[in-house]
């Protein structure tokens, strides 16, 4: 539990006021507490999480199936016998971190797992497969060095730490058509968070890029690998190759909808990034910083950009979504 919640609670009815939700709520929230602990589930959209809470094997809690707090909606039940909060965060960053963070401070919630789907950036995956990644970064946090500058002359804070070249850039001018001089644009340095762990000292800052995930939940889903997933969108629509489960990847999350080819080959090349999505790196961060086990499954709807068409995704949405949800009602079956 949270000093921040503990605190609430020691000072009882003088908080309610102070949270956007009413004292009913709250008072829910520490019966079910009583019940934990619960492993997290944070899902980004309404048919992500829909395929989970409509499975039977989602036993939803027998009296208060769901809890209306801070604006979300929190699921409680079990799965193949784990006590679970389901919680739809919406779309980037900022609401997955913030749902995230609600999860930790409200409940006894001592594990996360985020699923879902993603884009899909290495060329040897394919739509609909479903990934197991062992480490995420958050790729939307830049320093955009000024026109005349390049990779020799220090950024504007680097001196006093604030930022650094240690992970590289992206030169725009090279993607000029045609590729002939120079481009205002000039260079975006990618950039580590700024964490503060549980497990440091307060008010020091420390840096973090690649965030890995729990290493015994991800051995647990390596276990996996060989499970059947779903190929067929209907009878005249199926995937080929059959969608497998790829593991021990990197995935990269921003506030982007990626839909183009040059960057989705720049985030491979440069990260070795496989997959791409909106919010996985903001649980990641947010569970980093509290010392809380986390893991993500993502199901690939989409080449990011790649491929000829449409973007996949109006196609495969939904069966990927669905490959996610099979993957996670799986793992608990596995899971001790």
């Amino acid at each position: 539990m949270s000093w921040l919640l503990l605190l609430l609670l020691l000072l009882g009815g003088q908080f309610t006021q102070a949270l956007p939700s009413n004292k009913t709520a709250f008072t829910l929230s520490k019966r079910l507490n009583r019940e934990g602990p619960y492993l997290g589930l944070v899902v980004p959209n309404p048919y992500e999480i829909a395929p989970l809470l409509s499975d039977t094997v989602f036993k939803p809690h027998p009296f208060i199936p769901y809890l209306d707090l801070a604006g979300r909606r929190f699921h409680f039940g079990t799965i193949e016998g784990t006590k679970v909060i389901a919680v739809m965060c919406g779309l980037a960053m900022l609401n997955s971190g913030i749902t995230t963070q609600q999860l930790l401070d409200f409940f006894y919630v001592t594990r996360v797992i985020v699923f879902g789907i993603a884009g899909n950036a290495n060329p040897n995956l394919s739509v609909g497969d479903t990934t197991v990644a062992k480490y995420w970064a958050h790729t939307g946090l830049w320093n955009w060095q000024r026109y005349g500058e390049g990779p020799n002359d220090p950024l504007s804070g680097e001196s006093d730490g604030s930022y650094t070249r240690k992970y590289g850039y992206l030169d725009i001018a090279e993607y000029n058509v045609p590729q002939t001089g120079s481009n205002l644009l000039n260079n975006i340095w990618y950039q580590p968070e700024e964490v503060y762990p549980v497990t440091g000292v307060p008010e020091v800052r420390q840096r973090a890029f690649f965030i890995p995930v729990d290493e015994k939940l991800f051995e647990t889903a390596t276990k996996l690998e060989g499970l059947e997933l779903i190929a067929c969108v209907n009878a005249t629509t199926c995937l080929n190759p059959k969608p497998k489960v790829v593991t021990g990847v990197n995935g990269a999350s921003a506030n982007i909808f990626l839909d183009n080819l040059a960057y989705r080959e720049f985030l491979y090349s440069h990260f070795n990034v496989s997959l791409v999505d909106m919010e996985t790196a903001a649980a990641a961060l947010v569970c980093y910083e509290a010392d809380i086990p986390f893991i993500a499954f993502r199901s690939l709807s989409d080449l990011a950009g790649g491929g000829t068409g449409p973007n996949q995704i109006s196609i495969f949405g939904d069966l990927a979504a669905d490959n996610a949800a099979l993957f996670v009602t799986s793992f608990f079956k596995l899971l001790e």
